[in-house]
């Protein structure tokens, strides 16, 4: 299993295989491995201590943040995410990123974001629809409906308290007007929009049963 693994120049943190979400798009759907990783499906959760010492086996010089952001959602841990957080910022010097579904407070029971503003520097959350109807098609939360309000709330709150907050849709999951409502949420959040578009390529081999997602990004709004 791969707890670490890179994309591009970014290295990214695969801490749980656990999401309240199933979302339509899911890259995990389609393949069990990104960037360098051969597989992020886990065996178990790592422990803070296992994931630092394998940042720290790797040359980190050109990755200029660290990303929690693998195959389930970072917030279901949140106490070791912190903890690992606090570490990657203490001992290996880099920004940390998170990138979210956006339904921490929901998972956690409790208001999150103060507790990551203490070491969380960027925030990407998913808003993935224009509407809470929509939303849940395309997410299927296990918290339902009020899903969609609850993810609004937690954009709001962190574009008050971290330094980086953006959001983002999976371009061709939401009709053309979904995503352009999307842009007037994004922009009355005051929050930059990346739509990331769905590029289908075909794979073989015995562990591939459907078309691996592909993303990047096409639009952003402007602040």
């Amino acid at each position: 299993m791969d707890i670490v693994y890179r994309y591009g120049k970014t290295y990214y943190i695969n801490m749980t295989n656990r999401c309240p979400c199933r979302c339509v798009f899911c890259v995990r759907n389609g393949t069990r491995s990104l960037g360098d990783a051969e597989c992020l499906w886990l065996d178990r959760d790592p422990t803070p201590e296992e994931i630092i010492a394998e940042l720290s086996a790797r040359d980190l010089s050109e990755s200029k943040e660290i990303v929690f952001c693998g195959y389930g959602e970072p917030t279901e841990r949140l106490e070791d995410l912190l903890t690992t957080a606090k570490m990657i910022k203490g001992r290996l010097g880099k920004d940390v990123r998170l990138d979210t579904n956006g339904l921490g407070d929901l998972i956690n029971g409790r208001d999150i974001v103060p507790e990551l503003a203490e070491c969380v520097d960027r925030v990407s959350v998913s808003l993935n629809a224009s509407s809470p109807e929509e939303y849940l098609e395309v997410t299927r939360s296990r918290f339902g409906i009020g899903s969609y309000d609850a993810v609004l709330a937690f954009i709001s709150k962190c574009r008050k308290s971290i330094p980086g907050v953006a959001v983002s849709i999976v371009g061709g999951s939401i009709p053309p007007e979904s995503e352009e409502e999307c842009f007037r949420i994004a922009e009355r959040l005051g929050v930059p929009l990346r739509v990331r578009r769905c590029l289908l390529r075909r794979l073989s081999g015995p562990d591939v049963q459907s078309p691996v997602l592909r993303f990047s990004i096409v639009a952003t709004n402007v602040l």
